[in-house]
């Protein structure tokens, strides 16, 4: 059995590979959860949206310029002005070379925090390790590793087992040092971020401690 390895990374927008990062300051919250397919040239996507033009809708990004060829919108709140849709985007050559070099598999979902795409990708050990030596030959100091773990077989799906709720919950979490020793963000900061009571944060945060200690010893 093959030895796989996960990286979680912090990407600053603006050295985000090929992607456009004009593309992603059109949204406040942006997450792509989902992905159907790979093709040669394409990638077939599920993403959920909030932007920050009231006057945006999902539709406007069909075209060239945001290398999506396709969009059908699944859900929408207008009252929120966020989108579920699907896409079929064009997949930038360099991009694809660099995946297919490597041998390297995008783990969704990547979510953009801010000016950051919190990224994830799977592969043999020995591909992760080449890859972070590639990052650390590119790259500054912006981009930071948040995590290097090997995955398990019955981890594969841990993440898609967590509500949206639970994943904002430990996303906002982490990036703002809760698990950090000592502690950099109390639970009644995060608390009053989500607007919600610290008992109810406890709450999410307990049932994805479940998940996670279930997951490693189930």
């Amino acid at each position: 059995m093959k030895k796989l390895k996960k990286i979680v990374l912090k990407v600053p927008v603006k050295i985000s590979f090929d992607l456009r990062y004009e593309f992603f300051n059109i949204f406040e919250k942006y997450e792509l959860f989902q992905i159907h397919r790979f093709d040669d040239d394409q990638i077939y996507v599920s993403q959920k949206v909030k932007f920050k033009d009231e006057k945006m809708h999902p539709k406007m990004l069909e075209g060239d310029r945001y290398g999506m060829s396709f969009i059908e919108v699944i859900e929408e709140n207008k009252a929120k002005n966020e989108f579920i849709f699907f896409s079929k985007n064009n997949l930038f050559n360099d991009t694809k070379k660099f995946l297919d070099k490597l041998d390297l598999i995008i783990d969704p979902p990547i979510v953009l925090d801010r000016d950051y795409l919190l990224v994830s990708i799977i592969s043999e050990s020995k591909n992760i390790d080449a890859f972070c030596e590639s990052l650390e030959n590119f790259y500054s100091g912006d981009l930071e590793i948040l995590s290097i773990t090997r995955l398990h077989p019955n981890h594969a799906n841990l993440f898609l087992e967590l509500t949206d709720r639970q994943k904002e919950i430990v996303y906002y979490a982490i990036q703002h040092g809760y698990f950090e020793i000592p502690r950099k963000i109390d639970s009644e900061k995060i608390a009053n971020h989500f607007e919600i009571s610290q008992s109810a944060l406890y709450h999410h945060l307990r049932k994805v401690e479940r998940t996670i200690y279930y997951s490693i010893f189930t």
